[in-house]
């Protein structure tokens, strides 16, 4: 909830209320479970607080098996509902039959919410990954997003209306057209792990007062460095568990949940973790040796998005950058799926 005392603030938070507030498009492409939802729920309510209308729109919600059609009509009817214009959206979609399925999006957009409401609009597209499994192109939508900033110098009522994209993807799996892109004029909002100082509120939550409440949470980030799922999963397990009185017995817990093989193939992250370092689309042997080196320290590795592996990485979630090289998020992670692990993959293949 935006109301959650659980809920952990970053400048990720700051940044994406302050730029859509101010009218930009922003994206924030990242691994899953680093807080996406959360944030853009958080921001959401800020902007209603603060006069704006705001749409939310979980892509996966439309559906895959479905027609161009289809899916933007699913689109517009899912905006109607928000704004509380479903009636008028629906009109508007079947009276213009004669416009394309993009235009007619758009179009109702500007002709019924712009031009006869003042507020401001900001559009949510969450799991924007999911256009990859579409069966037709969708480089038209994200094309019609861009066409809107581009838009304003001819049509002030487009200053009202922004848009943020959340997702676990590269900019380039989204969009084939350099040209059509809106990600190049776009702010990237960048989702990091915890700082201490950020986590500090979860030590209040643990219910074991505020020294020994620190004392925990400090040896829960030793493990998960900040992984905001990973911190909130072993500190909630904490919280529920009154035997764990020491850090010491942080470490128990988390052999018992997050280090067993069991774990890796149960828990919902580290399974995500392992899918995407066993990815299908490119060859595992090179991913799986690239992640040792990173994990061993063998060689210093610069990020470069342009690379199809060193992008595996980052959106699995597995490594991060400090310092412009890829390093193992955490302790976790590289327990998890040590050596031992990658040989036994190598050795199935």
């Amino acid at each position: 909830r935006p109301d959650s005392p659980s809920y952990v603030e970053r400048e990720a938070d700051r940044e994406l209320f302050a730029n859509l507030h101010r009218g930009e498009l922003c994206y924030v492409l990242t691994s899953r479970q680093m807080g996406k939802s959360s944030l853009m729920v958080r921001t959401a309510h800020k902007l209603r607080d603060a006069g704006v209308s705001v749409v939310v729109l979980d892509l996966t919600a439309v559906g895959q098996n479905v027609t161009p059609e289809q899916w933007y009509d699913g689109l517009l009817s899912r905006i109607g509902r928000a704004l509380r214009l479903e009636d008028e959206f629906e009109d508007f979609w079947l009276r213009h039959e004669r416009l394309g399925p993009v235009q007619r999006l758009f179009t109702a957009i500007r002709e019924i919410q712009l031009k006869r409401q003042p507020r401001p609009l900001v559009i949510f597209v969450d799991e924007v990954d999911a256009v990859r499994n579409l069966p037709f192109k969708t480089d038209e939508f994200f094309a019609a997003i861009r066409e809107c900033y581009n838009q304003r110098a001819e049509d002030p009522d487009f200053n009202r209306l922004s848009f943020c994209m959340l997702g676990v993807a590269n900019r380039s799996d989204l969009v084939r057209d350099a040209q059509a892109t809106p990600f190049n004029i776009a702010r990237r909002i960048e989702l990091t792990d915890f700082t201490p100082g950020e986590a500090m509120g979860l030590a209040e939550g643990l219910g074991r007062g505020l020294e020994l409440g620190r004392a925990l949470l400090e040896r829960v980030l030793h493990w998960t460095n900040g992984h905001p799922y990973l911190t909130q999963r072993l500190c909630r397990a904490i919280a529920a568990d009154s035997e764990v009185a020491r850090p010491a017995e942080v470490d128990r817990l988390c052999r018992r949940l997050l280090l067993t093989p069991k774990a890796r193939e149960e828990d919902d992250n580290l399974a995500f973790v392992r899918r995407w370092l066993l990815s299908p689309e490119v060859e595992e042997k090179k991913l799986l040796a690239l992640y040792d080196q990173i994990r061993r320290r063998a060689r210093r590795i610069a990020h470069d998005e342009a690379n199809p592996l060193l992008s595996i990485l980052r959106l699995s979630g597995v490594v991060r950058i400090e310092n412009r090289h890829l390093v193992v998020r955490n302790r976790i992670y590289a327990r998890v799926f040590d050596s031992a692990w990658v040989r036994e993959q190598a050795g199935n293949q």
